[in-house]
């Protein structure tokens, strides 16, 4: 049976710039426990007494996922781990000849001998053991199975196939994975893929169906440079592909949102699976498609998601999706005034970037004569903006004072930097420029809330009431 151990909280806190509170680390072991992800990486003990204290307090939470605490192999970190509570230590040294040679100045014998005490010190501390030859595909394979049947001799029930700097193609993976597990005494092998040139999932799958037994995951990808396999990602081509369906899916969103919110790793519109584009489409053809038949253009249903499908409105638009917006609205038009109103959107300005649906309404009651007042005007709304830890505030109160949307700027104490009260004509005035204030350098999220009610205090005139 596939295993999958997320890594968020270690490798994915390895990330730059990316740093968690306790609070919010507690909250992704929570979630991700959610998943059903079998094994969960707590951290490295000897890194910080924060992530000493975090590992020990996750290790509490009496979560049903395995916890474990990263240490190089030293008796010190080791003595954290077992100090921290956690079920497993992974204890890591290189392998390769490079990081011997430059990084440690071992020879492989005297490696041999250091991996050897210390995964014997950890038995004897009743820690599980998971071993990792860091850089394990640069290593010479003889030397690698030698290396690896010596921490299984010495009480390590799993290894980690680690591709530090993510160089392998998954035909290689395969004929890497399955030559080991031809090799090795009896143990589990993990797999660690790095991503960086883009195959880390691919490259996992592959070691699977060699005989691999886990995938190492963090949620939205995160790491060293370019991350490692993606959680959702992961867990939805094992779902889908693999007929894997031991894991939550529900649960993927939330946790792929709390950590863009708390990481301020915001995901690219097109990343598989959590990216905000994948499942929009533009295209007539696609559109039509979908429309009629989703599975005409969608892997899966995304509501398996908890998402919604987005049809976007442009030149590209075919007359289906046009009539589905309007429809949304409860828009009535007859078939000769839809072809005008496609024909005006396929022929509007070459330098209109983005179509809203405001601009789509506009259109519709040009084209049939009639008055369509179905989306909210003048709205007002409470920005909250967090901004970067080594960020000049003042500066990023100046740019915001730039759009001439924003009223009123505040900077302000608590868990965000500056408030600003904003007004705009609509709904998608308002996410048009939510999405402008996110561009701006400095700015790391944001929290929008509309005003429903204005009160005025006695004596500073003005009637209570309704805003737009």
């Amino acid at each position: 049976m596939v295993e999958i151990l997320d890594s968020t909280l270690r490798e994915g806190e390895q990330t730059p710039y990316v740093s968690f509170t306790l609070k919010e680390k507690l909250e992704i072991a929570r979630l991700l426990d959610q998943v059903g992800v079998e094994m969960i990486e707590a951290g490295d003990p000897c890194v910080s007494p924060g992530i000493a204290t975090a590992v020990e307090k996750i290790a509490g939470l009496g979560l049903k996922a395995e916890i474990v605490a990263h240490s190089m192999a030293t008796k010190k970190g080791i003595d954290k781990a077992k100090a921290c509570g956690a079920n497993r230590v992974a204890i890591f040294y290189a392998t390769s000849k490079i990081h011997l040679d430059a990084k440690l100045h071992k020879t492989p014998d005297e490696a041999i001998q250091i991996i050897r005490e210390q995964i014997t010190y950890a038995r004897s501390l009743g820690l599980k053991v998971r071993y990792t030859p860091e850089d394990a595909t640069r290593t010479d394979f003889d030397f690698l199975v030698r290396v690896c049947n010596v921490a299984i001799q010495a009480g390590a029930d799993r290894i980690s196939f680690a591709d530090t700097l993510g160089i392998m193609q998954p035909h290689a993976m395969y004929e890497q994975v399955r030559a080991l597990r031809e090799n090795l005494l009896p143990c589990k092998i993990d797999l660690h893929c790095h991503n960086d040139y883009g195959l880390a999932l691919a490259n996992a799958m592959a070691g699977i169906r060699a005989g691999a037994d886990c995938i190492h995951t963090t949620v939205n990808g995160m790491g060293e440079r370019a991350g490692i396999p993606d959680l959702a990602e992961t867990i939805l081509a094992l779902n889908n592909l693999e007929r894997v369906e031991q894991y939550n899916i529900l649960p993927l969103m939330p946790v792929s949102n709390y950590i863009e919110k708390v990481s301020g790793f915001f995901l690219a519109p097109n990343k598989p699976i959590t990216g905000q584009n994948a499942f929009t489409h533009k295209s007539g053809v696609h559109t039509d498609g979908v429309l009629k038949d989703s599975r005409t253009y969608e892997p899966f249903d995304p509501a398996l998601l908890g998402r919604e499908r987005k049809i976007v409105i442009d030149k590209y638009t075919g007359k289906s999706a046009v009539a589905a917006r309007l429809d949304e609205y409860g828009i009535e038009v007859s078939p000769a005034e839809l072809e005008v109103i496609v024909s005006r959107i396929k022929n509007l300005d070459e330098n209109s970037k983005q179509l809203f649906d405001t601009d789509i309404i506009d259109i519709a009651e040009q084209v049939t004569g009639r008055v369509i007042d179905v989306i909210p005007h003048d709205i007002h709304a409470l920005v909250m903006v967090e901004t970067e830890s080594h960020v000049y505030i003042p500066s990023v109160v100046r740019r915001l004072r730039g759009f001439h949307q924003v009223n009123n700027v505040y900077e302000v104490t608590g868990d965000y930097d500056i408030s600003a009260i904003v007004n705009v004509d609509n709904v998608m005035a308002l996410n048009n420029l939510i999405d402008q204030l996110r561009t701006v350098a400095g700015v790391k999220r944001t929290e929008t809330r509309v005003i429903l009610k204005k009160y005025f205090a006695n004596g500073n005139g003005g009637n209570n009431g309704n805003i737009g």
